[in-house]
């Protein structure tokens, strides 16, 4: 049915500020977008009525800087502490103390740091950079795994199950002996072989092993063989489809997170729960993801804050970082202040001290800073926050004539100042900057002139909080 006009009466609506992406192609300079907020809904009544926010992302607070510049390649927490390698070196970070413990034959490229354990030298961290593998036992001394039969070159992505180590090598899978990740058998492997392609990554997916290709992945479990590999291939599990970031798997003991290829094309995100792949991006995110250059060079880590898990992932030539909510079911993406623009953002790992919070590893500064749900800039940089809206029509092509616009958010003392501005040829061009003050007792601005189709972009940049609900217009149709 037509909607019947409404011209010359006033109009009051209330536009949602949450959405998902409808970006037309991978430009970031048109179509919604939400950069450093993220949203989160609740139940409010009975009635299962939804009230919906968007909110700042947490900021980032000094932990310590480890005395070194250089390419954070991993991190992982340890025996009280975070253990990172950054350039060629790895160190032992606290808050107080920052100790270079090793000298690795590498100064760039991945590095895989894993905890593991074993009935004969205890709870330890297996680290590998391609070529070398280190073992850091609870005395916090760094082993060289000096075994011959060490497989060399191998991809930097170890896991491990029941006492082995695994790592991957060509098309197959190596395990070193039980329980010692110093030896490694010459028969204590397996080979991928379902299909012709080679190992990409590895992850582990509650008691199976999970084998990542280009084109497909495969799961391996522990059959405790007499002989060879102690790891036997689950046929009936293969999927027809690989990774095309290996260095962005992000695996818990619930599921595995990671980015897709095929020998179909393109790129997509999917969630493993079980056997069982399920997509969870569209076709508006995916075109984000196919239009990266270097997946080799993306990096990919699982965060749990404010209450929400996030599954980041930096992809580094495009300048974006795309974080999927798992509880909301959605993106945004966060970003790193550049000199007044948004950038990567610019941490590619994380670990978690168990204290509440997570540490995160600058890619370049050699620096760890906290995830600080209390900060409201990173490290004294402010954050950029972004949001970008969709194309409003009221459903008519009618010319709009809008009188008010109220920002509907939480109130904050002292000044709490969003920034606002509209566009009315599709994101060509845009207003002068309009101030709205949070702290108002009527968050307000008016007189905004007319339009048919009418987008705002809301923008903040102080060190305060900020969490938005909607925005209130009030507008009068034309007659044509």
């Amino acid at each position: 049915m037509a909607k019947q006009s409404q011209a010359g009466q006033p109009q009051k609506v209330r536009l949602p500020l949450m959405g998902a992406y409808s970006n037309r192609d991978s430009s970031s300079t048109k179509d919604q977008r939400f950069v450093n907020m993220f949203p989160e809904t609740r139940k409010v009544d009975q009635l299962e009525n939804t009230k919906i926010f968007i909110t700042k992302r947490p900021g980032l607070s000094l932990y310590k800087a480890s005395g070194a510049t250089g390419v954070g390649r991993g991190m992982v927490w340890f025996n009280n502490a975070a253990w990172a390698v950054i350039g060629n070196t790895l160190y032992r970070i606290t808050a107080g103390t920052s100790t270079s413990k090793k000298v690795l034959t590498t100064s760039t490229g991945y590095v895989g740091i894993i905890n593991a354990n074993s009935s004969s030298i205890g709870d330890y961290i297996f680290v590998c950079d391609g070529v070398k593998g280190y073992v850091v036992k609870t005395d916090d001394l760094v082993y060289d795994v000096t075994d011959v039969n060490f497989p060399t070159p191998h991809i930097p992505v170890p896991t491990f199950i029941d006492g082995y180590i695994v790592l991957a090598k060509g098309s197959d899978v190596y395990t070193c002996s039980l329980d010692d990740p110093f030896v490694w058998p010459t028969d204590s492997f397996l080979t991928a072989e379902m299909f012709p392609d080679n190992i990409r990554g590895l992850a582990r997916q509650s008691n199976q092993i999970v084998v990542f290709g280009h084109s497909s992945i495969e799961f391996f479990y522990d059959a405790a063989n007499a002989s060879g590999s102690p790891l036997s291939r689950n046929d009936s599990t293969t999927i027809q489809m690989g990774t095309a970031a290996p260095y962005a798997i992000y695996q818990n003991e619930q599921f595995c997170i990671y980015i897709s290829a095929s020998e179909s094309g393109g790129r997509a995100g999917w969630v493993i729960r079980g056997f069982q792949p399920q997509k969870i991006t569209d076709e508006y995110i995916e075109r984000l993801l196919d239009a990266e250059s270097d997946m080799d060079d993306c990096r990919g880590f699982g965060i749990r804050t404010k209450g929400h898990l996030f599954y980041v992932i930096n992809l580094k030539t495009t300048g974006r970082t795309l974080v999927y909510d798992v509880d909301e079911k959605l993106w945004h993406e966060w970003s790193t202040n550049t000199t007044g623009n948004h950038g990567v953002f610019t941490y590619d790992f994380m670990c978690d001290p168990g204290l509440g919070y997570a540490l995160v590893l600058h890619s370049s500064n050699g620096t760890l800073y906290k995830v600080d749900v209390n900060a409201y800039v990173d490290n004294e940089t402010t954050i950029l926050c972004d949001i970008v809206t969709n194309k409003y029509d009221m459903d008519s092509y009618h010319r709009k004539f809008m009188s008010s616009l109220k920002l509907v958010g939480d109130s904050y003392s002292p000044n709490n100042i969003v920034s606002f501005y509209w566009t009315d040829d599709d994101y060509q061009t845009w207003s002068n900057e309009k101030q709205i003050n949070m702290n108002d007792d009527y968050p307000a601005f008016q007189r905004l002139g007319s339009f048919r189709r009418r987008a705002f972009r809301f923008f903040h940049n102080s060190n305060a909080p900020l969490r938005l609900e909607s925005v209130e217009v009030e507008y009068q149709e034309g007659a044509t």
